[in-house]
């Protein structure tokens, strides 16, 4: 073993002792170390056994760099694939209860309010006809009116229900043997034989949709 130590030369690479200032083989100069340069070792000498195996050791670590690299990866991969999966299973079983829910729900069907039925208006159930204005004297009682050319006889209409309020309508079938002349409100109406005897026609009087019919005969 040499306690003397050695150098390389920076041209052939060749170690030699390092009190020599030129390379004993090539003789390039020597350059001096600094104190804080790295001492060069075998292993970054080209074409030495250790730098073979240096070199060896960095394939050998880029390799099972790769390696790794590529489990890496794969495991990323696996792992994106599976949160894919249970999110897109999630999604689905999301969708399956929200399809269930509205499947089961009761769509509510929209009522319309209902119209308010209105209040029909009261009809008239009976309708008379009265000879005279205090009405003593019944149409149908008196078997009809027999009455002289030239008379007049006041005429009365009465109904009920008595609260249906509307105004008479009073006509004859023939003019030339009476003559009507209602009231304003045609409550009451006079009727003038203006036929000769023996003449017969008919009075009608009309409240709304209610007819009342009276038979009068000319006599002398």
């Amino acid at each position: 073993m040499s306690f003397i130590p050695n150098t390389t030369c920076r041209r052939c690479h060749r170690q030699y002792p390092a009190f020599r200032n030129r390379c004993p083989y090539c003789g390039t100069k020597r350059e001096k170390e600094t104190r804080s340069a790295v001492p060069e070792t075998d292993s970054a000498v080209p074409g030495t056994r250790a730098s073979k195996s240096a070199a060896e050791a960095l394939n050998m670590q880029m390799l099972i760099g790769g390696v790794l690299l590529t489990m890496v990866m794969v495991l990323a991969i696996v792992i994106v694939s599976i949160n894919v999966s249970a999110d897109v299973n999630n999604n689905d079983s999301i969708n399956q209860q929200v399809q269930q829910f509205e499947q089961n729900t009761p769509i509510p069907i929209p009522t319309s309010t209902p119209e308010p039925t209105a209040t029909p208006a009261p009809q008239i159930q009976k309708l008379e006809v009265r000879w005279g204005q205090t009405g003593i004297y019944d149409y149908v009682e008196m078997g009809g009116f027999h009455l002289g050319q030239g008379n007049t006889i006041p005429l009365a209409v009465l109904w009920s229900p008595a609260s249906v309020r509307a105004t008479p309508e009073w006509s004859v079938d023939d003019e030339s043997i009476v003559e009507l002349s209602p009231d304003a409100n045609g409550l009451n109406c006079n009727a003038k034989m203006v036929g000769e005897e023996g003449q017969t026609t008919v009075i009608h009087v009309k409240v709304n949709e209610k007819v009342a019919d009276m038979t009068v005969e000319i006599r002398g």
